[in-house]
């Protein structure tokens, strides 16, 4: 009997990989494999996981006792969550009488699946604004979870791409915002919220009542004021009545991105539901890690981190801004907060002048960075026209000896086409 061929509607859908994987999937091809002596990393996404001056010891083995082997609690493990609570009071709650306590507290297996719990937990057709440019993976979470309305607010290269307050509130305000998904510092700009700007965002989306979901990973790379670390903990009136999600980590804080151990913040009920959402989603995050975060989150600990961090990173921001100028790539924004520039060709040669060129380019001199059009969050590719074609991202997270021979190459390639 001849059986007839039937069509069918494919029941798996097909997601682009993300920005920076697709960038080091072509680097690959070209040779590329990290610690190769004559390769750079200018796109890289994770910090230099190297002891650095004045840091703490890195841990290179872990205590395992046997009933590590067991599950921890969804909710990650007590202890942990009581030390996260502990470490945003000393730091930025001590004079409020509203404290965190464990219960405020969520732990998951990265900053990606924090964010992946926060939004399987959000009502259907939550009206969600976020920023452009921002941190890549975020069009992902906005495309996968179809529970929301995704509703962008262009921010501006005359402006640096800093967030224009005024028009932020009035733009909420028009658009009926519920949520609000951003970053600070930002992921690729390098910008900060900081203190008397942060105070007057929160307070806009509390008399708004929109839901904050701020990824804070990068709050101890800050450099505009020494030794500072700024997070939105320090105005909130009420950890249980305003709606602020503050989520962060220790693959940047701590530099221990490969561990996935993350948290988020915020009011006791939202926790509750966020944890519930875990119990199907992901079952809790790697129980031995957790344990062994317990050994390094504390006040003190975070603060030498910090300190070291600052003076290291600040350094090599200050180099790779100078080169960078020096070649004609301009600089957008003040870059005073996380380990990338966010840079425009324009006034490049016309053959490298597009971020994907200039990024394809780099290849063949033996460098890597991660092209704009990447931070173009576009969820369900609605709008046809692509932004930042022109703009490039670089990072500065990786060893000074590598930042010099990627600054080098980029260099030469760009006399290379003069």
């Amino acid at each position: 009997m001849q059986t007839k061929n039937i069509n069918k509607r494919s029941v798996i859908k097909e997601y682009p990989k993300a920005g920076v994987i697709y960038v080091m999937e072509e680097a690959a091809k070209k040779g590329f494999a990290y610690g190769h002596p004559e390769w750079s990393n200018l796109g890289q996404g994770m910090p230099n996981v190297n002891k650095i001056s004045g840091s703490l010891e890195r841990i290179n083995q872990i205590q395992i006792d046997n009933f590590d082997h067991g599950y921890a609690p969804v909710a990650g493990m007590n202890k942990l969550r009581i030390q996260v609570a502990d470490l945003y009071n000393q730091l930025f709650r001590k004079n409020s009488k509203s404290q965190y306590s464990n219960e405020n507290v969520c732990i998951a297996g990265g900053g990606r699946l924090v964010l992946s719990r926060i939004f399987a937990s959000l009502n259907k057709r939550v009206r969600i604004a976020y920023f452009l440019p921002d941190y890549a993976s975020y069009e992902g979470i906005l495309s996968i979870f179809d529970n929301t309305t995704p509703i962008a607010i262009k921010l501006s290269a005359k402006e640096g791409f800093k967030i224009n307050l005024e028009k932020f509130q009035k733009f909420i305000q028009k658009n009926s915002i519920e949520a609000l998904l951003l970053s600070n510092p930002t992921n690729p700009t390098g910008n900060l919220l900081k203190e008397e700007e942060l105070k007057t965002f929160i307070n806009i989306c509390r008399d708004n009542h929109v839901l904050v979901i701020l990824d804070e990973f990068y709050f101890n790379y800050i450099y505009s004021v020494k030794n500072k670390i700024v997070s939105a903990a320090e105005f909130i009136n009420n950890v249980n009545s305003d709606q602020i999600l503050l989520i962060s980590g220790i693959s940047k804080g701590w530099r221990y991105p490969g561990w996935r151990i993350a948290w988020v913040l915020g009011p006791k009920k939202i926790i509750e539901s966020i944890s519930s959402v875990g119990s199907f989603l992901d079952g809790g995050a790697n129980h031995p890690l957790q344990k062994a975060v317990c050994d390094i989150v504390n006040i003190n600990n975070f603060r030498q981190e910090s300190i070291a961090i600052q003076q290291d990173f600040k350094l090599k921001r200050d180099y790779m801004i100078k080169r960078l100028t020096k070649m004609g790539i301009i600089v957008n924004g003040e870059v005073e907060g996380a380990f990338y520039i966010w840079a425009d060709l324009s006034k490049l040669p016309k053959s490298i002048n597009q971020g994907m060129d200039f990024f394809k380019r780099g290849l063949d001199y033996q460098v890597i960075s991660v092209p704009g059009i990447f931070f173009d969050l576009n969820p369900y590719k609605k709008r046809k026209k692509q932004l930042f074609t022109k703009n490039i991202r670089f990072s500065f997270a990786s060893e000074m000896v590598d930042i010099i021979k990627g600054l080098n190459a980029y260099e030469k390639m760009i006399n290379d086409f003069r």
